[in-house]
This record gives C-alpha cells, structure tokens and sequence, in this order.
C-alpha cells in the first residue's frame, strides 16, 4: 500500500461525526488487504491483534485508548511498506 495514514490518538476512539479518524481508514485498508466481506474482517481483527490488541470482541477500542493506539500506529507505521496480507502478517510479527 502506498497511502500514508495519520497517527492515531487516543483521543481518536471517542470521536463522533466531524473529520474520520485515521484507524477507521487503516481498519478499511486492513479489510482491502485481506479481501473485504468476512475474510476480510477476520484478516483485519487478526492483524490488529498482532500488532498488540489485547481486547476482545465486546471490548471497545474507546475501553482500551493507550493499547488501541499502539497498536493501529504499530500497523500505521509498518502498512505503506507492504502490498500483500501475508508481507504486513511477516512485518508486523517480526516486530512483536
């Protein structure tokens, strides 16, 4: 992917309407990359779970801001880099 993405803040997660905050356009690349639909939510919550997502799937990511961000900056830093699901699945566990 070539887009470069905004870093995300804490602050992000309790937003509503207003400018979109940047996870939301990193989770819609991390669905693009693992092939819309179910796959590519699975693909998407996998990935975010790599990169240090602790929560589950009742957690919010407004419940848990500081680990939130850490790790959609970790995914925001590493996604411009690659251009497949499996490079960004390498790349982001060669970082934890």
């Amino acid at each position: 992917m070539s887009k470069n993405f905004a870093e995300v803040q804490q602050d992000d997660f309790m937003k509503f309407g207003g400018e979109r905050p940047s996870y939301l356009e990193i989770e819609d690349a991390l669905m693009a990359l693992g092939g819309h639909g179910v796959n590519g939510n699975a693909f998407k919550n996998e990935m975010v779970k790599l990169a240090g997502w602790t929560g589950g799937a009742l957690t919010t990511y407004a419940q848990r801001p500081a680990v939130a961000q850490a790790a959609f900056n970790k995914i925001r830093a590493v996604l411009p880099k690659v251009t497949t699901s499996d490079d960004l699945k390498a790349k982001l566990k060669s970082l934890a």
